[in-house]
């Protein structure tokens, strides 16, 4: 555990190379605290109830809440363990809410994969290893909810871009911007992001820039250091350019080919070197493509003909 600012915690887990960091987030003041992002089942794990207990806080019945940003592997699949032995209540968007109890909806409905994946990411050695019990939420999220944790209001903004469910939390009195995996999810490489199946990139633009004309002084990413003063805006930035840019390479492809299936726009990706993917989860490229082209379809730019071809209309 390190602390950020007074009152604000990060508790790394491992490092997975790559991938960046497991990290959950601590906000503490007057004896109270709330939990941010629980992590995998195994990281940080216990270590989150050492922090809490090596801050005087009772994991018993000084914590207000567990937060979490969206429903993925790597952010839930620690919290019903951590819930067991803080006994705090579970929060999330309701978008999000059926991955939480349902983790094998994420492997099933949020991906694209064959069968012989879908069995692999039981086994996977990347943080979105579906091997963890779920559960229901204790408490539904929506935009604009307020948590308060002592003289602090911890204000739930839904995003919607990384993941339908998603939202990021913020603290306006010092500008502590705790944003998920919507402005940064893959450690070193700004210019790299995924979505799931019910992202949205028009949404997560959107979103980013939102986040922006707040004027966070403190970004805390899950997977990333975090971000201080004026890094902030040229990381939010970075992020947001990074999805314009895969947008308009992928509509690229589809104007040259006149006509293209997922398979040839892979292939396209992948050997333009346009978008860089680690490998622990260069699986989830095909699912970012067709976010993207849903997002140039409803644009207009794009239409879908027999057999999973896309046509460029321009």
């Amino acid at each position: 555990m390190s602390e950020v600012i007074p009152g604000f915690y990060v508790v790394q887990g491992k490092y997975v190379e790559d991938f960046g960091l497991i990290t959950s987030y601590l906000v503490v003041d007057n004896g109270e605290a709330l939990v941010i992002d629980p992590g995998t089942d195994g990281s940080p794990g216990t270590a989150t109830v050492g922090a809490l207990r090596s801050l005087g806080i009772d994991p018993k019945r000084g914590v207000l809440g567990i937060l979490c940003t969206h429903g993925h592997p790597d952010h839930v699949g620690g919290a019903l363990r951590l819930k067991r032995v803080i006994d705090a209540p579970v929060m999330i968007h309701s978008d999000d809410a059926e991955i939480l109890e349902m983790p094998e909806k994420f492997i099933n409905n949020r991906l694209v994969l064959d069968a012989p994946s879908r069995f692999a990411m039981k086994f996977t050695q990347s943080p979105l290893r579906v091997n963890y019990t779920g559960m229901r939420p204790d408490h539904i999220l929506h935009d604009g909810d307020e948590i308060r944790v002592g003289q602090l209001s911890i204000k739930t903004i839904h995003t919607g871009g990384h993941s339908s469910g998603h939202c990021v939390f913020y603290e306006s009195t010092q500008g502590v911007l705790f944003s998920g995996d919507e402005a940064n999810n893959l450690s070193n490489t700004p210019h790299s992001f995924y979505v799931d199946l019910s992202g949205n990139l028009s949404a997560k633009i959107n979103a980013l820039e939102r986040l922006r004309q707040l004027r966070p002084q403190y970004l805390l990413p899950s997977h990333d250091t975090p971000y201080l003063f004026e890094n902030v805006r040229l990381q939010i930035d970075l992020v947001k350019d990074s999805a314009i840019n895969f947008m308009d390479a992928v509509l690229g492809f589809i104007e040259a080919r006149r006509e293209a299936d997922l398979t040839q726009i892979l292939y396209d990706v992948v050997h333009s070197h346009t978008f860089f993917i680690p490998k622990i989860i260069e699986f989830v490229l095909p699912t970012i493509i067709i976010v993207a082209i849903r997002t140039l379809q409803k644009a207009g730019l794009v239409i879908e003909g027999r057999g999973g071809v896309w046509r460029y209309t321009g």
